[in-house]
């Protein structure tokens, strides 16, 4: 349950070699700017965890370097995939970056992972500010002294557990409070919350339809890479009258559907589930976990993309007309949050089950200028959303500077086909484009995605061997 990312960076601009060391410093020197990265969770007596300082902290286990000579893509490819296939080690604090400082063609790689529990989308794309730099020349930071708080005794741990439990229940109750002072408000968030709770409850009865991507999976990870630019996409945005993030799922559509003519399965009906963010103005400083979700019907099964794109734009604007997303929020904080932990849990693995949704798909927004880390140009970063029991493949697309980064994180062993969701993002996209009558203006004369494949991967026999095609990774 980590989101992360793989980011490549360009040559300095003295021809020098990436200095991992300096890079090391920048993280160190300011970690007083995120307390949680200095923090692991602590189980309590009575089973509700807590964060506290970790005594052991030091920077080295969290920020490696790969000493080894300059990597090829291929041995790149695996560092990423056995990276992101590791879970974080719950003792200590649950993050990690992996810096490769030379790479056989040019420039540098970062690796990067933090718990879903920590941070969310949004709050991830912001910590990274903990690792990026807004120029190549940017200061150092001075240095801050931290010493941790002691661990609490196992009594307090469990008073801190139900303190906290008890201080949850009196903002929301403080909250239901300051509502009644506005009737209309009250009025409002009720119906959100009714509609909501009628929303899930339609959406638990009526399970996600039955999909090969919601096989059985094992330990193993990949993400499969691609990137398109802004320009192009604005021009399909606005050709078509249609909102980016409409376009964005008509042409993950659009490659789902060609990805299961290459698994020789039916293209049917899928449901995504898609992250909300709920931060207002004042939880943009906010650690944690601020999202929601939403369930949208993707039209898989429908072969025109023009039509596609129709259906997309009427689900989402249904969805956003209907304030289930506001309702669901309040629901979770509010109604979920406050149910003890063995509930809580149960009713997390079900909210993560394939019953209610077949793939994620996330788009975050990212930072519009450059970014630079140690001196290095950041060139790219792709997202790494989680992958849950028994899915096996989640799409992330964030947005960097003028391109479109799009990652397929994927079980190699139950779908060794995502290998080719670049291409077939890619001819999704000329496929809309000339649905609505846009022809693409592709600068460098070739696919505007590029194409990364993992290599050397086989996949393990699974379910549906023998109607599947016989594609494997690299």
């Amino acid at each position: 349950m980590h989101v992360g990312w793989i980011s490549r960076l360009g040559e300095l601009q003295d021809g020098a070699a990436f200095d991992a060391e300096l890079l090391r410093e920048r993280v160190a020197g300011r970690l007083h700017f995120a307390p949680r990265f200095r923090q692991r969770v602590v189980s309590t007596p009575l089973g509700e965890p807590v964060w506290a300082d970790d005594p052991s902290f030091r920077i080295e286990r969290h920020l490696r370097v790969v000493d080894d000579d300059p990597l090829t893509e291929a041995e790149l490819q695996r560092l990423s995939d056995d990276f992101i296939s590791a879970p974080l080690d719950r003792r200590r604090p649950l993050w990690e970056i992996v810096v490769v400082p030379r790479l056989a063609g040019r420039g540098a790689a970062l690796l990067g992972k933090v718990h879903h529990a920590m941070v969310d989308g949004i709050a991830a794309v912001e910590l990274g500010m903990l690792l990026f730099d807004i120029a190549p020349d940017a200061a150092q930071p001075e240095p801050v002294d931290w010493v941790p708080e002691h661990l609490a005794s196992p009594i307090k741990l469990a008073a801190t557990s139900v303190g906290d439990a008890a201080l949850d229940q009196f903002r929301s109750a403080g909250r239901l409070a300051a509502m009644g002072m506005r009737p209309r408000q009250t009025l409002r968030v009720a119906e959100s919350m009714r509609r909501a709770a009628i929303s899930l409850a339609d959406d638990a009865l009526n399970p996600a339809p039955g999909s090969y991507l919601n096989a059985e999976i094992d330990e193993r990870r990949t993400l499969v890479t691609g990137s398109v630019s802004f320009e192009r996409l604005r021009r399909l945005k606005d050709h078509a009258d249609a909102k980016l993030n409409d376009i964005v799922l008509a042409i993950s559509s659009g490659a789902l559907r060609r990805l299961a003519g290459i698994c020789e399965e039916p293209p049917g009906p899928l449901r995504a589930m898609v992250p909300v963010s709920v931060r207002g103005d004042g939880d943009n400083g906010a650690e944690g976990n601020r999202i929601t979700f939403a369930f949208l019907d993707l039209p898989v099964a429908e072969p025109d993309p023009a039509r596609r794109l129709a259906l997309v734009c009427e689900s989402t604007a249904e969805l956003k007309l209907s304030g289930r997303t506001a309702g669901s929020d309040v629901i979770l904080r509010s109604v979920v949050g406050q149910l003890p932990a063995p509930l809580k849990e149960r009713i997390a693995r079900f909210a993560a089950s394939p019953r209610l949704y077949n793939l994620t798909i996330s788009n975050v927004p990212g930072p519009q200028r450059a970014l630079y880390a140690a001196g290095a140009r950041v060139e790219s970063i792709h997202p790494v959303i989680p992958l849950s029991d028994s899915h096996a493949l989640a799409l992330g697309v964030l947005s960097y500077g003028d391109r479109l980064t799009i990652a397929a994180h994927a079980n190699p062993g139950a779908l060794p086909e995502a290998a080719e969701l670049p291409w077939l993002f890619e001819q999704a996209t000329q496929e809309l484009e000339h649905a609505v009558g846009l022809h693409s203006r592709r600068s460098d004369g070739g696919d505007d995605f590029e194409r990364r494949r993992p290599q050397g991967r086989e996949r393990r026999p699974g379910p549906g061997d023998g109607r599947r095609s016989k594609l494997r990774l690299g």
